[in-house]
């Protein structure tokens, strides 16, 4: 979701604009220094953490002007629902629209005072409200700055897609609220070899975040001493000797590696506490897993990771992704498991199939929201 553009002495809005924020001009006053600070988060688009101020209320929310928070898309109504005081207190209420406004999956039908903390959900929207003092806020404007930087570093880092060669490679990498350990990455060690990975870092904020880039790093510049890169087994088991946990603040991580043999079509392959990868052969309508009983790396200093392999018949498909693809409650207050997910897998496998495949989880989880990081990485073998 792209922030609307705006004038710098008007109210107009670009028409590419998704979204647009407009005070009422006949209530632009000073507010008091001791004042509640009362915002929002929208928790779902592009970039993360954005944050829409609710300073001189009442201020209705609608899909097009003259509302004072435009929200574009079809899910929204012209007048949607309206922000406004009761002394301290932030009121929310329906407008009559034609989806409903709903505060933690329940549909409003009267006003009601807002707590902080609470999920807004107007149309597709996902939005949850923040009373701060503006002691408080400031301090917590600071640490959402570093958060949203660390995202940006985070996501830096990640590979470019590959259209052409032996291995054909994209993903969707969807951050969370609460910055967390995703990393993965791949790339041709040499002429006849192609390594993967996805690893998660125990934990929620930056330094669950950065001590994952740092482990991708290693990967990703081959710095593990004496390991042969094109042997899962060697290079899981030097990662755990790497990063014993006792050394790096309690934090430990789940890896799954794997190396693509290109002449002889063989994928070799090794977990780490983590969750197996899935394999979708041409034609079949069942993924199936190829992962490895090990523990997690960090655990056990000097233990040798096991590894196995894999044929890959030409028009193979690979999944590797993070938790936060699966573990997620639907609308009907099911609980995913990772089973559930691979039942999908087969009919997301074409170009495209991690953005497809964020589409339908998100479809199905509640409120529309997902509350950890979503990294889906497809590889394909013609």
């Amino acid at each position: 979701m792209s922030e609307a553009g705006r004038g710098p002495d008007d109210n107009t809005m670009r028409e590419d604009a998704t979204m647009v924020f407009r005070l009422p001009t006949d209530t632009r006053v000073a507010a008091r220094t001791n004042d509640p600070v009362h915002f929002l988060h929208l928790l779902e688009g592009e970039p993360p953490f954005k944050r829409i101020p609710l300073e001189h209320p009442p201020l209705t929310v609608g899909r097009q002007e003259p509302a004072n928070i435009v929200l574009a898309g079809g899910t929204v109504s012209r007048r949607h629902c309206r922000f406004s005081r009761d002394g301290d207190r932030m009121l929310l209420e329906d407008l009559g629209s034609t989806n409903g406004t709903l505060v933690n999956s329940k549909p409003l039908s009267t006003p009601v005072a807002l707590l902080d903390g609470d999920v807004i959900s107007i149309g597709a929207y996902q939005l949850r409200y923040h009373r701060r003092s503006a002691e408080l806020d400031a301090e917590a404007d600071a640490m959402e700055g570093e958060l949203r930087d660390a995202a940006a570093y985070v996501e830096s880092i990640l590979p470019p897609p590959i259209t052409s060669g032996p291995v054909l490679a994209e993903w969707f990498y969807r951050p969370s609220t609460q910055l967390a350990g995703d990393a993965f990455g791949y790339q041709m060690l040499d002429d006849q070899h192609f390594m993967a990975f996805v690893l998660d870092v125990s934990g929620h904020g930056i330094g669950p975040a950065l001590y994952s880039v740092s482990v991708a790093n290693v990967l990703r510049q081959h710095l593990l001493p004496g390991a042969d890169f094109r042997d899962p087994s060697a290079v899981v088991t030097a990662l755990n000797n790497m990063f014993p946990m006792e050394q790096h603040n309690g934090l430990f991580f789940t890896i799954w590696y794997g190396v693509y043999n290109v002449p002889t079509r063989t994928l070799s392959f090794a977990s780490g506490g983590h969750h197996p990868a899935y394999l979708v052969l041409p034609g079949a309508t069942q993924a199936m897993p190829v992962g490895t009983r090990n523990p997690a790396v960090g655990f056990t200093e000097g233990r040798v990771f096991k590894a196995a392999s894999a044929p890959v018949l030409p028009g193979s498909a690979l999944h590797l992704f993070s938790d936060g693809v699966f573990e997620i409650v639907d609308d009907d207050g099911q609980h995913w498991n990772i089973d559930t997910l691979s039942d999908l897998l087969p009919e997301v496998s074409g170009e495209g199939g991690p953005r497809t495949l964020y589409d339908r989880v998100r479809s199905v989880a509640r409120g529309g929201r997902l509350d950890d990081d979503f990294s889906s990485i497809l590889l394909r073998f013609p």
